[in-house]
């Protein structure tokens, strides 16, 4: 598989997934309680699968962060 198709695969997968629970959070038998129970369980399902993308961005970022120089109290520039 090339990269591409693999890209359109994991998007597709993610686009059945939102539409699945979409169609849950539409339900009006839920009422009040199941909303909040499922949404509890949305916000979980979609941080894993989300993570083949926010787990190398964060470490991309906190990466550049941590070698961004900080200035001290004398007006020094350091690097840490």
């Amino acid at each position: 598989m090339t990269a591409q198709e693999v890209l359109d695969a994991y998007v597709s997968f993610l686009w059945s997934q939102f539409q699945y629970d979409w169609g849950w959070l539409s339900s009006p038998w839920l009422l009040v309680v199941g909303h909040v129970l499922y949404l509890m369980f949305f916000m979980i399902k979609w941080m894993v699968l989300l993570a083949p993308i926010t787990v190398p961005i964060t470490t991309y970022t906190l990466g550049m962060r941590a070698q961004r120089p900080t200035q001290t109290g004398s007006g020094e520039f350091i690097n840490n």
